[in-house]
């Protein structure tokens, strides 16, 4: 952005020679654009004297100035042309006076910005300085001769690693109204954010920058502490407008108000700082001006209203009450001191979202002094209220008077009676309005909303002082037609306190007046008690906690493990073994969670590889449940398993006749009791061989017999081999 704009600006800068006299004010803009990662809109709106202002002042182009904020180092200038200029407008255009008018001209640029441009964390700020303000300003000194120094600040690109957009704020097209002296005046001077940052609004002293009427265009410096225009003497920032009510601004909307004293040309800035999630990101100033004129004495209309039986005036602080068999319309007067004015009534039911009533007529023209008007305002069927309190109708009278029009507010409180539509009915399926609970515990219970005139129902809830979500309670808001039904669930945290009372107001709506809902309540109030909670236990199969298996049983380590809860909780069934890893070591058991009663399986076969050369060793394994309530509450059962090697082999005695006649009796060379040897003398294998050492057997698998069905009657050798020993012998087969 750098490099696109330095050339252009020193070839352009020697035609920045005419004054530019009677600038009235206006606000830099730096906004980001949709779509794009790094293109941004950067431009200056600025409002000029139409009348009294130098047209050779009105500049195709402006330079503004980048700086960076935490040493005021100059990042780039910019050169930004012209791009519209439209007439700023009256609110009501029949009072524009001859000596008012006012231009805003705006000049535009979409740049390319990258973030590693601008990742300062202190962030930039923007200036454009230019002589010269109008010469009739009243409330500063040497108004022709000030500069006008335009300001905004803008974060820096990125954070924490992260892209970080923003724009400035966007505000509402300033009207070019003016005000009268010693009469009210507000004026909106407020905006928007489009990231939907927080606006703070602050009235501050006009900046007058560097620039004076012979150097009109002043090159941008950097500073943290710009020039102010000097106030006329006796003003402050709080009295740059003086009266009865100086100048004041709504932090939070930027409404300007102000009753001035004496008339004149006033010059004021408002400071618009952004926020998001409560820090400061950006800033932007507003210079703008007021003119003051006297203006004609003008008197407001009144309203008037005499309730039906009354002899006084309605006075707003009483209730009137309308019945089902009274009229459904009511007349209203209005006086109007002027002749030939134009009157105009609105009204708004405060309470509702929708009216319900209609105005007969709604404008006016007087045709005498204090000619005094009828209306009537009629309501309709759904203009009632259904419970104590009154519906608040107010009714407007604005005439045409300038610059603002004058009002009066007519505020009647109005009871009418319901004559047609039947109150919907609110239930739930618990016995009481009364729910005692405890932490953890969960309750749960249906709503239901019934009308017998088959309307449109919602039906919602909310906690009363508190949001439903806070406290974790669950009830999704439901529509329907006649009926409609809805789930409540809640499990009070385990920080809930004993003794608390929560209450959840239930409203069912009859809809069929939308915008003047018929509302029927319900309240059900949780009593919270003391939780109770009776501990789980873990069990299992076993005789005894102490167990012992001998490497080579042919059988596992096998049982089962439970756990059971007397409550409702929800409970967890584990295993750790004490000081080793269960998996590791081979075992075999499933965690498990679930309600009141669970059950897993432990198996285990253990080897020789376990024992590292020692006949035995012990390992304990605890079982542990726990359950989920927030008293927790556990049990922990151990089981002891020792596994030990053999002592020896002890060989079996081995028959030295066998007879495979089929008759099932010595048929085979019973070798199933064969042991299987301890960890360091392990079984390898059976041989046979005949009488000349030919191997006609070989098996591996220990506990196999040998029936010799293939072979001739005759003598044979066998041969039992483990590791570290063999066993020798000889046996004879008889056909």
């Amino acid at each position: 952005m750098k490099n696109q704009c330095i050339l252009l600006f020193l070839i352009l800068f020697s035609f920045f020679d005419a004054k530019a006299t009677h600038i009235v004010g206006g606000q830099l803009f730096f906004t980001k654009t949709q779509g794009y990662s790094n293109q941004y809109r950067i431009g200056l709106d600025l409002y000029f004297d139409a009348i009294n202002g130098n047209p050779d002042a009105e500049d195709p182009f402006v330079t503004v100035y980048i700086f960076r904020k935490r040493d005021n180092t100059l990042i780039t200038p910019v050169q930004i042309p012209k791009v519209e200029r439209n007439s700023v407008n009256y609110i009501n255009p029949v009072c524009g006076i001859s000596s008012l008018k006012t231009n805003v001209i705006t000049y535009a640029l979409d740049v390319t910005a990258t973030s590693n441009d601008f990742n300062d964390p202190q962030g930039y700020y923007i200036v454009w300085d230019r002589c010269c303000r109008n010469g009739t300003i009243t409330n500063i000194k040497s108004p022709g001769d000030a500069g006008s120094l335009f300001y905004l600040e803008f974060p820096a690109m990125v954070r924490s690693g992260t892209l970080f957009a923003n724009s400035s704020p966007v505000f509402r097209p300033i009207q070019g109204d003016y005000a009268c002296a010693n009469l009210p005046f507000s004026f909106d001077f407020g905006g928007s954010d489009p990231d939907g940052d927080s606006l703070v609004y602050t009235l501050v002293i006009p900046r007058q920058g560097y620039s004076n009427k012979d150097i009109p265009s002043a090159q941008g410096v950097g500073s943290s502490n710009y020039p102010q225009v000097t106030l006329a003497d006796g003003l402050t920032v709080s009295t740059m407008i003086p009266g009865p009510k100086p100048l004041a601004v709504n932090n939070k909307t930027g409404m300007l108000t102000v009753t001035p004293a004496n008339t004149g040309l006033y010059v004021f800035a408002v400071q618009v700082d952004e926020y998001r999630n409560k820090i400061k990101i950006g800033t932007v100033t507003r210079d703008f001006q007021l003119k003051v004129v006297d203006c004609p004495r003008a008197e407001s209309p009144s309203l008037l209203y005499r309730p039906k039986g009354k002899n006084t005036f309605y006075s707003g602080n009483e209730i009137i009450t309308i019945k089902k068999d009274d009229p459904n319309c009511m007349e209203i007067m209005l006086v109007d001191p002027s002749v030939n004015d134009i009157i105009k009534v609105s009204g708004s039911a405060v309470n509702n979202s929708k009216a319900y009533f209609s105005l007969l007529p709604s404008e006016f023209k007087t045709t005498t002094k204090k000619d005094t008007l009828r209306f009537e305002v009629c309501l309709d069927d759904c203009f009632v209220t259904y419970d104590n309190r009154p519906i608040r109708l107010e009714l407007i009278a604005e005439d045409a008077s300038c610059p603002v029009p004058l009002q009066d507010t007519l505020t009647i409180y109005i009871k009418r009676e319901n004559n047609a539509n039947i109150a919907p009915k609110l239930t739930t399926s618990l016995p009481g309005n009364y729910v005692h609970v405890s932490a953890g515990q969960p309750t749960q219970f249906t709503v239901y909303g019934l009308d017998s005139d088959k309307d449109d129902l919602k039906l919602s809830a909310e906690g009363s002082g508190f949001s439903l979500s806070s406290h974790g309670m669950s009830f999704t808001p439901v529509s329907g037609k006649e009926s409609v039904q809805q789930n409540f669930t809640w499990t009070p945290p385990c920080h809930a306190q004993a003794g608390d009372t929560l209450v959840v107001d239930f409203m069912v709506e009859d809809m069929r007046c939308d915008g003047n809902p018929f509302p029927v309540t319900k309240s059900v109030y949780f009593i919270v008690d003391e939780s109770k909670n009776a501990p789980p236990t873990v069990s299992t199969t076993l005789a005894t906690p102490a167990l012992t298996y001998t490497i080579g049983q042919v059988e596992p380590i096998l049982f089962d493990v439970s756990a059971s809860d007397p409550d409702t909780n929800h409970i967890v069934l584990a295993a750790h073994g004490r000081d080793f890893d269960m998996k590791a070591m081979g075992m075999s058991f499933t965690h498990k969670t679930g309600r009141q009663l669970l059950t897993s399986p432990y198996q285990w076969t253990p080897d020789c590889a376990l024992l590292k050369g020692e006949k035995e060793k012990s390992f304990t394994i605890d079982f542990v449940t726990q359950d989920k309530n927030c008293l927790t509450a556990t049990d922990t059962t151990s089981v002891l398993i020792t596994i030990i090697d053999q002592n020896s082999v002890e060989m079996p005695e081995l028959p030295n006749v066998i007879t495979p006649n089929q008759d099932g009796k010595n048929d085979c060379l019973v070798l199933k009791n064969l042991p299987a040897g301890t960890c360091d003398n392990r079984f390898k294998r059976v041989a046979i061989y005949n009488r000349w050492g030919k191997e006609i057997y070989n098996n591996t698998q220990i506990g196999q017999n040998w029936c010799p069905d293939n072979v001739t009657a005759g003598f044979y050798h066998y041969l039992i081999e483990y590791t570290n020993k063999s066993y020798k012998g000889g046996i004879t087969v008889i056909k």
